[in-house]
């Protein structure tokens, strides 16, 4: 079987492939992780081909419709029309067939209300599994997957992801045992250029090796977070801000100039993506200027707009589409209509549209490989802020570059930003990849489907079985694993005496109780000792409260020559001025009585200043005197007359007359002091005493104990430190991991209460049962059905025409959360309706609120009347001019319109086939399926007007 496959490729199949199959051939399930490019679809493909072979049924899921479209046609081509079937919801082709495509939606919805749909299916592919991670659809994927029976191989496709290992292990346990195919290389080599200067810069070449460096970019940025920085602004700031940011049309000139067309061109916004696309549509590109290329645009071109009633051939969008296909350029996002997205992936995968702009959704959908892939900005706007790329976006939109079987290799391009560094894009693309994180969250229609009276027990096990928790539960086994490892390094401590006493431990903690003691001893000693010498200082002390330093530095600035002060140990001196290298200043010495005339001392420092009278008291000084720079090598004889030095004396014993005799002073204070402490002083001197007795008894017990001399003392002590803190770590980790297995055990139900608690405030569950009305909002998965099946139930919609009902139900269609201009005008009972949607509204979200639930979105407020005019009549023309909105995303509404009418209807054909609403939402099904809406439904699956094979290898992705 296997040879007979690889005969279907005129390539040989890489070892991956070959190794993937192998499990599949021998009925094994397999999961491949492999970058996008590689051919990981050949071994999906084999899964289709060994169940026609073995003659069981096949189910391939792809996360979107637009997959599930061209899967469609891709198998429809290989095994029959006959054989192939479609369901996407809104689209049943074929619903027989023994190869079934459909998205994972369809699939989920199956195991949950008719799991006997799978009695006969023998394979399930599970294409684009990474979407695990996405928060609209990871839900749909896990409970899929839960769900599946077990006696299905599974097929499960990915993206290079870090994680992979853990999805299959989650896989593995969840359903049964999966192989793990990874493959890193891929099948067509990528070179990373900057465009910078108007030139492509190889940075790292085909085999990986960074081979050129710049340090620019990110100017802009570093000038805004330095506009509050102090100091002046450097030369280069300005220099590197006259670089200008390059245009799409340079680079897509570059592109052309080095033969690197076609290339996809990432941008992250709509509007850009258009407006690249016009400004480089007044090229004129090489390739697309010859009749035999624009005769084969023009006729592909015309087979589809044949398809468009004259009326939406005037569309702006298929105007524009026209005229860039027919330059060679184009735009892709959601924008745009279905059916010109077709239109831009066929002439793009033909080689007949060189450039394509789009946002970054293109790389999450159909295949279209180019020769280039330009990665126009390195962040983008995520819904809630701007944010860098991420490594596995940057790797997903440049996994398009190199078409596999016509490339050598694929080329990426980053231009330069004064946004962002050189260095900051690189790391971007050559950065480590997030693992594939859960994104799973139960809804009330699958508790509803799964519920069990009384508890919901099969709801929990559902939940306890979700990626999610399997991640949640490798965060306990990691904590699991310290707590353990903790463990093992407190084992691997020695315990007990390292020379052999049997009560080694106990002899330790005596000898270690002995330091204790002489800790305390000492600690009292040196209490004691600091209280013996403050009673010998109080013996010591003076009578008066030495000058502070402050007021000492204040005084000298003003302090006038001849102004007498006291020394402590030197007596009385004279300020003779600073002098030189003084700091304080030259002291003349005149001795405690003042009658002494001695050295000249200068004063470095404050603190020997132990007086200062209260009344400055000031002598007259001889001009010898105060023209003193540094201390005199003479005597006072030598420097001043005879006349001058009694002169002095004199005025000295005058203004003693005035000063404190303070050696009496101290005398006196001294003597009153030794007699008032004498006492304590005793005391606290016999207490010394008895304490330094106990020391000496408590070091001599110490000193004889077994332990003291032992030489291996510090060691085993080292150990019990160790242990000790290990313990403590140990300790730590323990409490952790029962926190974390507290917290696991009532999360899940705590999650499913609060689920449970809305469900019965509106009567959903009662007494633990399911309500009638519950078995309605079962069979409807749209993210607002609690709101729509209320809405239905209270009546709200009663006594209305059916494009009245389709006008209601486009509202919860509208899903972009933006706000536009709206001319649109409603009749006011629907205006009142709103009103009155209003507060259910409110009310579903303050019950969720209250249960920490997030679940219903409620409606755009400024969506309306759209479906309503589109049901009477008005063309999607004139509704543009209403509405500022894009053609796609109006075509997308309605068609989500169509899905959520079509999910009520099912419902009420299962539950209450006899409502009066069944045949409104028949009527307005009708009303809303028709021109380019109706067309939506029917395009992808017609042939163009060439028949020409695609210039891609057959099973290249």
């Amino acid at each position: 079987m296997i040879a007979e496959f690889r005969e279907r490729y005129p390539f040989p199949l890489d070892p991956f492939q070959e190794e993937a199959i192998a499990y599949l051939a021998s009925g094994e399930s397999a999961m491949v992780a492999a970058p996008t490019g590689t051919g990981k679809t050949v071994v999906a493909e084999f899964g289709v081909f060994r169940a026609a072979r073995k003659g069981f049924k096949v189910m391939y899921t792809t996360p979107i419709k637009a997959l599930s479209n061209q899967k469609f046609r891709d198998l429809r081509d290989q095994y029959g029309a006959d054989k192939v079937g479609l369901l996407t919801g809104d689209i049943i082709e074929n619903r027989e067939g023994t190869i079934m495509v459909m998205t994972t939606e369809v699939l989920r919805n199956m195991l949950l209300q008719s799991p006997s749909e799978l009695w006969d299916v023998g394979c399930i592919i599970f294409d684009e599994i990474h979407y695990l991670a996405d928060p609209e659809r990871g839900t749909t994927w896990e409970e899929s997957i839960i769900m599946c029976p077990k006696y299905v191989q599974l097929v499960c496709l990915s993206a290079t992801v870090s994680n992979a290992p853990e999805v299959a292990d989650w896989i593995s346990r969840t359903h049964k045992p999966v192989h793990l195919v990874t493959h890193l290389k891929r099948a067509v080599p990528l070179s990373l250029y900057y465009f910078l200067d108007g030139t492509l810069n190889m940075v790292i070449n085909e085999k990986g090796q960074q081979i050129m460096d710049f340090n620019v970019g990110g100017e802009i940025r570093k000038k805004q977070q330095g506009q509050g920085r102090r100091g002046p602004i450097l030369e280069e700031d300005v220099q590197t801000r006259e670089r200008t940011e390059p245009t799409p049309r340079e680079i897509v000139e570059a592109l052309e100039r080095d033969d690197l067309l076609p290339a996809i061109f990432f941008q992250f916004s709509r509007r850009d993506c258009e407006a690249a696309a016009e400004v480089c549509a007044m090229m004129r590109l090489e390739a697309i200027n010859n009749p035999e290329t624009l005769r084969r645009i023009n006729e592909i071109l015309s087979s589809y707009l044949e398809r468009l009633t004259p009326e939406d051939r005037k569309l702006d969008q298929v105007q524009l589409i026209a005229y860039l296909a027919r330059r060679g350029f184009g735009f892709h996002h959601a924008g745009l209509l279905p059916i010109l997205k077709q239109l831009v992936e066929e002439l793009f995968g033909k080689a007949l549209m060189r450039v394509v702009f789009a946002t970054d959704t293109l790389a999450l959908g159909v295949n279209m490989p180019a020769r280039t892939v330009v990665i126009g900005r390195m962040n983008k706007y995520d819904g809630i802020s701007r944010r860098p790329l991420l490594p596995n976006e940057f790797q997903q939109m440049a996994g398009r570059a190199g078409r596999r079987g016509i490339d050598p290799k694929g080329h990426v391009v980053i231009p330069y930003s004064p946004w962002v560094t050189f260095h900051e894009a690189l790391n971007i693309a050559t950065g480590p990849l997030r693992p594939v994180e859960s994104a799973f969250t139960m809804r009330y229609n699958s508790v509803l489907n799964l519920w069990e009276p009384p508890d919901g027990a099969r709801v929990l096990r559902v939940m306890a079985s979700s990626l999610l928790q399997f991640q949640q539960n490798r965060r306990l086994r990691d904590l699991e694993d310290v707590l353990e490892e903790e463990e093992e390094r407190v084992a691997a401590i020695p315990v007990g005496c390292l020379i052999g006493y049997p009560d080694g431990e106990a002899l330790l903690d005596e000898y270690e109780r002995f330091g204790r003691v002489l800790e305390e001893i000492r600690r009292r000693e040196k209490k004691a000792a600091q209280n013996v010498q403050y009673l010998e200082l109080q013996r010591e002390g003076i009578p008066w409260r030495r000058p502070e330093r402050e007021v000492l530095r204040r005084l000298f600035r003003t302090l006038p020559q001849g102004a007498l002060l006291h020394i402590d140990g030197k007596g009385w001196a004279i300020y003779l001025g600073r002098g030189l290298g003084a700091v304080v200043g030259l002291f003349l010495l005149v001795g405690e009585d003042g009658t002494q005339l001695g050295e000249v001392l200068p004063l470095t420092e404050y603190k020997p200043i132990d007086y200062l009278p209260e009344t400055p008291v000031a002598v007259s000084l001889p001009p010898a005197l105060t023209m003193l720079a540094v201390p005199p090598t003479v005597g006072l004889e030598d420097m001043l007359t005879p006349e001058e030095i009694r002169a002095l004396r004199e005025d000295l014993a005058y203004q003693f007359e005035n000063l404190p005799d303070l050696e009496a002073w101290k005398a006196e204070y001294r003597a009153a002091q030794a007699a008032h402490v004498e006492s304590a002083a005793e005391k606290a001197q016999a207490q010394l005493d008895a304490i330094r007795e106990e020391l000496r008894e408590a070091a001599e017990a110490e000193r004889n104990h077994v332990c003291h001399s032992c030489n291996v003392r510090g060691e085993h002590r080292s150990f019990r430190r160790q242990r000790a803190r290990l313990l403590i770590d140990r300790d730590s980790a323990e409490k952790k991991l029962n926190e974390r297995r507290k917290y696991e055990e009532t999360r899940l139900q705590n999650t499913l209460q609060g689920l449970v608690n809305v469900l019965v405030q509106f009567s959903y569950i009662r007494k633990g049962e399911l309500t009638n009305k519950a078995r309605k909002l079962a069979d409807v998965f749209d993210t607002n059905a609690l709101m729509v099946l209320e809405m239905i139930e209270g009546n709200y919609l009663e006594n209305l025409q059916p494009e009245d009902i389709a006008e209601i139900f486009s509202w919860f269609a509208y899903d972009r959360d933006i706000d536009f201009l709206n001319r649109l005008l409603l009749p006011r009972y629907l205006v009142n309706l709103r009103r009155e949607l209003d507060d259910l509204q409110n009310a579903i979200f303050a019950a969720e609120r209250r249960n920490n639930v997030s679940q219903t979105r409620g409606y755009n407020p400024y969506f309306f009347g759209a479906a309503r005019a589109w049901c009477k009549g008005t063309s999607i023309a004139d509704l543009l001019t209403q509405v500022d909105i894009s053609e796609g995303d109006l075509v997308m509404t309605f068609n989500k319109t169509l899905d959520l009418m079509r999910q009520v209807r099912d419902m009420f054909v299962h539950h209450d086939p006899h409502h009066p609403l069944r045949t409104q939402l028949e009527e307005a099904d009708k009303l809303v399926r028709r021109g380019v809406i109706q067309m939506a439904y029917t395009f992808g699956f017609q042939p163009s007007g060439e028949a020409e094979e695609l210039e891609e290898v057959p099973g290249a992705e």
